[in-house]
Formats: C-alpha cells, sequence, structure tokens
C-alpha cells in the first residue's frame, strides 16, 4: 500500500512544501513590518528623550530664574517697604511744616487781639489727624500680629499631630515586625515621612529625626546581621545534630530577645523624654506667646 500510494504522497509533500512556503514569506514579512515599527518606535522614543531633556534642561533654567526672580523680589519688597517708611516720615514732616506755616499766616492776619490758644488750629487738626493714622495703623499691625500667632499655634499643633502619627507609625511598624517574619515589609521608616523644613522644626523635633535616623541606620544594620546570621544559621544546620541545633537556636532566641528587650526599653524611654521635652516646650510657648506680647 505504500508503494502504491507513493504518488499522492508526493502530492501531499507538495502541498505542505507549498504551505510552509507561504507560511514562511508571510512569517518574513510580518517580521520586516515588525522591525520596521520597531526602528520607528526607536525613533520615536529618541526623540521623546531628546524633548524631554531639553525640556528638563529648560524647566532646571527656569526654576534658576525663579529662585533669582524670588530673591529679587523679596529684596524689593524690602526695599519698597523702606521707601514706604521714608515716604510716610517725609508726608508727615510736610504735613506738619504746612500746618505751622497755616498757623503763622492766620496769627499774622489776624493780629496780636487774637487769643493765644486758638492761634494753631490747623496744628491740632493735624495732630488729631496724624493720631487718628497712628491709630489705624496699630490697630491693622495688632490685627495682622493676632493672625500671624494664630497662624504659627495652628502650624505647631499640625506639627505636633504629625509627630503623634509618626509615634504611632513606628510602635505599629514594630508591633508587625514582632508578630510577623524578619523578612515581612513593614513600611518606610520614620525618617522617611519625617519634617525637614528648618522654619518647622524645633529642637525636640530635630532632636526626634537624629534618632529616627540612628533608628534606622541600625535597623538596616540589624537586616544585614540577620542575613548573615541566617547564611551561618543555615551552614550550622547542616553542620550540627538536631540536638546541637535545638540548643544553639535556644540561645539565639534568649539573646534576641533580650537585646530586644534592652532596646524596646531604652526606645520607650526615649520616647517619653521626647514627649515630656516637646510638652514643656509646647507650655513655654504658649506663655511667651501670651505673656511676651504684654
Amino acid at each position: 500500500q505504500l508503494l502504491g500510494n507513493q504518488d499522492h504522497i508526493k502530492v501531499e509533500l507538495e502541498n505542505l512544501k507549498k504551505i510552509y512556503d507561504s507560511q514562511q514569506q508571510k512569517l518574513e514579512e510580518r517580521v520586516m513590518t515588525m522591525g520596521k515599527e520597531l526602528q520607528e518606535a526607536k525613533g520615536a522614543i529618541g526623540d521623546t528623550q531628546q524633548k524631554l531633556v531639553e525640556q528638563s534642561a529648560v524647566l532646571l533654567n527656569s526654576q534658576s530664574q525663579l529662585q533669582e526672580v524670588e530673591a529679587e523680589n523679596s529684596q524689593l519688597q524690602l526695599r519698597l517697604k523702606e521707601l514706604n517708611e521714608e515716604y510716610r516720615s517725609r508726608l508727615v514732616q510736610y504735613i506738619k511744616d504746612v500746618a505751622d506755616y497755616m498757623d503763622s499766616k492766620s496769627s499774622n492776619v489776624t493780629g496780636p487781639s487774637k487769643v493765644p490758644a486758638d492761634r494753631a488750629p490747623m496744628k491740632h487738626f493735624v495732630d488729631s489727624m496724624l493720631k487718628d493714622i497712628r491709630a489705624s495703623y496699630k490697630s491693622r499691625e495688632e490685627q495682622l500680629a493676632r493672625a500671624a500667632r494664630g497662624y504659627k499655634k495652628r502650624l505647631k499643633n499640625l506639627v505636633k499631630k504629625h509627630e503623634n502619627l509618626l509615634i504611632a507609625y513606628g510602635l505599629q511598624r514594630e508591633q508587625i515586625r514582632n508578630l510577623g517574619s524578619s523578612t515581612m515589609d513593614c513600611g518606610p521608616a520614620e525618617l522617611h515621612f519625617s519634617i525637614t523644613d528648618p522654619e518647622l522644626l524645633t529642637n525636640t523635633t530635630r532632636e526626634l529625626n537624629r534618632l529616627r535616623e540612628d533608628k534606622a541606620k541600625l535597623e538596616m544594620q540589624l537586616h544585614e546581621l540577620q542575613k548573615v546570621v541566617a547564611q551561618l544559621l543555615g551552614f550550622l544546620r547542616r553542620q550540627l545534630d538536631e540536638e546541637g541545633w535545638a540548643e544553639i537556636r535556644k540561645q539565639l532566641q534568649e539573646f534576641t530577645h533580650t537585646t530586644q528587650e534592652d532596646l524596646e526599653q531604652e526606645r520607650s524611654q526615649l520616647l517619653t523624654r521626647a514627649i515630656m521635652a516637646e510638652e514643656q516646650v509646647s507650655e513655654l510657648q504658649e506663655y511667651i506667646d501670651k505673656h511676651l506680647a504684654r
């Protein structure tokens, strides 16, 4: 039957060869098309990257120019304030000179029969006007000072709440680390969310940030030590029998537990001291805000 079907088999092979050739040609055409599209995409990506680099350079230049303009603006505002003060003083002096001149002219016109108490009506009017202007300026300055004190107080309250949130976040990280395994991701350290604006930092906040920085370094060192200990324990596990390994694991657990208790106790003491110091600073600042202005 095989010998009799050789012609049929040849026809089938020819058909399969034609189908394979056509599919191979389509595949090559598709690969060429995709290659062209890839080249176009690479060119577009290159153009985009070039534009992005140019825009980044323009942005950096704009930021530097913005900083220069802000510095120049602050200088101009300071100069404007000085000119306003000078203009105000000169205007007051001019008004006083005009009042004196008008009073002197009126006294010369009326003659010596004028009563001495009524010789300077213009001066009295100008003094009253300047008194009212100074009172309005003083009232406005006190209003702005009260608003500034209220803003600073709200800002301090926000900073205090932020510190309390950071403390609670740190406690939750420690609880998660104690409940879970050492490889569990507990989130970034508290230092990552700390306030870095110098205007908002108090001495207590700076000390807390320094402690958080030390804690982050210790956590990194502890993580590295845990890796080394894990490798060492794996090596020892292969070398020691089950009884010796259990004894070593017990000793390591006791050592880790004791060290962790000491560190937690020291950390709780530091947090307590920091909170007490922050409360004292807040009370002193409130006392200063209330009594210093008086």
